[in-house]
């Protein structure tokens, strides 16, 4: 059964899939025009869930590769959809003129998977949706995980569930309107007599929709895998040297366990009324990115030139930094005032230098040539002999005004007895900062 009106409105379609003697079946709907909206609110299917079993699964790459622009694949399982049309930060899709490519779903365990349901967005052919569905358990004797582009998953012990294209139908002359590509998009697999199976792995096979030269890489959403139980998200960091592969085992051996074991001791240091710190976020290495690393949000980016340089050193420590900032989500508020970035970066290397660094590696002040104003390491030092000498409760009370919008610097004198230029004046008379 399908439904596909030409007004673009409304439309979906039903295929019947047999699959190890069962009766899988696929569904998609669209909506378009008027009838797209920020909830992926659908006639025909259900909204986007965050607390499926992808909530906490591992997902990587085993064909293909990300678009420059794309938002890290960690978008497909967040739970957080985009607000327009046309929001690549905010959809994972392959680079332009290539195939496509192959998206695993590693559930951590074998699973009773009910459903799998995509969900896409874009104005133009980027919208619809074209791939192979598969699921395995993992413990077949011919099993391979790292498929790459060509193998075909069917011999390679991965079991067959649907073939999913929302595209809209070909004419007589075998072409397909692009013009009527753009939408929201929903898909869903499933089996009316029970579930689909039990898999630790499900595996995406895409493919491009056709629809351009290059610019045909479907926007993914959101990808769901329903086992019928509520996931509660504990924090997954994804980590993406898919361009640096030559750092791919100092992240898994060092990083990975590093950032695991430090952002929630961080988040823990950070509280404040109301706030939940993020549980995903994501760690990229780019190949020829000057500098060292930035935050925007919750995705860490790294210089692999300067990482490479400093494995044995300063490397995991930079990405703790940067870890800081992903808890600390300091936005300016309407009304609120703004943060003095120096206090902002001197809060994360605190954190670093003098919690997560060996002590032989603090930095010690040049009071001649220093202001608490520095930022970095030299406020870092302040803050941390503010704390030594009996303000227990300062990263507490700086952290919850920057991120209320209620800093101001008469604060000082309340939290530490004094104002800063005083306190700074405290500081470097000590033994400590000579």
């Amino acid at each position: 059964m399908s439904l596909f009106r030409s007004a673009g409105i409304i439309s979906m379609g039903l295929l019947l899939v047999a699959s190890a003697g069962a009766e899988i079946k696929s569904e998609f709907s669209r909506n378009r025009g008027p009838r797209e909206n920020r909830a992926f609110t659908f006639a025909q299917a259900a909204s986007p869930l965050s607390d499926d079993a992808a909530t906490n699964a591992r997902c990587f790459l085993v064909g293909g590769r990300a678009d420059p622009n794309s938002a890290p694949l960690a978008a497909i399982q967040d739970g957080k959809l985009p607000v327009g049309g046309d929001q690549p930060g905010a959809n994972f899709f392959f680079a332009p003129g290539t195939d496509g490519g192959r998206i695993v779903i590693d559930l951590g365990q074998p699973t009773r998977v009910a459903q799998v349901s995509t969900y896409s967005w874009h104005r133009d052919t980027r919208g619809p949706q074209v791939y192979k569905l598969y699921g395995s358990d993992g413990a077949g004797k011919d099993f391979i995980l790292q498929l790459g582009a060509e193998r075909d998953p069917a011999q390679a012990g991965w079991t067959f569930l649907s073939a999913i294209d929302t595209r809209p139908p070909a004419g007589t002359d075998g072409a397909r309107p692009t013009y009527e590509f753009g939408g929201q998009y929903a898909a869903r697999t499933w089996d009316p007599a029970g579930p689909l199976g039990t898999f630790r792995y499900i595996l995406l096979d895409v493919r491009r929709t056709g629809g351009h030269e290059q610019f045909d890489q479907t926007f993914f959403s959101e990808i769901d895998v329903c086992d019928g139980k509520q996931h509660k998200p504990a924090v997954a960091i994804d980590f993406d040297t898919s361009e640096t592969p030559e750092l791919a085992e100092w992240v898994d051996k060092t990083l990975r366990p590093t950032c695991l074991e430090w952002y929630p001791k961080i988040v823990a240091m950070l509280p404040s009324q109301g706030f939940t710190a993020p549980t995903r976020l994501s760690v990229t290495f780019k190949k020829d990115m000057q500098g060292v690393a930035h935050t925007a949000g919750t995705r860490i980016v790294c210089a692999e030139p300067w990482f490479k340089r400093n494995l044995r050193g300063e490397a995991a420590g930079a990405v703790v930094h940067e870890l800081v900032h992903v808890a600390q989500q300091y936005r300016r508020m309407r009304g609120g005032r703004a943060n003095p970035s120096w206090l902002v970066e001197g809060v994360a290397d605190y954190i670093r230098w003098f919690l997560y660094e060996p002590p032989e590696h603090r930095p010690r002040v040049n009071p001649r040539r220093s202001h608490y104003r520095d930022g970095y390491r030299t406020t870092g030092a302040f803050l941390d002999y503010l704390i030594r000498s009996g303000r227990k409760d300062l990263i507490l009370n700086i952290n919850a005004t920057m991120r209320e919008g209620r800093y101001d610097e008469s604060l000082w004198k309340t939290w530490a007895g004094k104002p800063l230029d005083e306190l700074w004046d405290e500081f470097v008379a000590t033994p400590r900062s000579q």
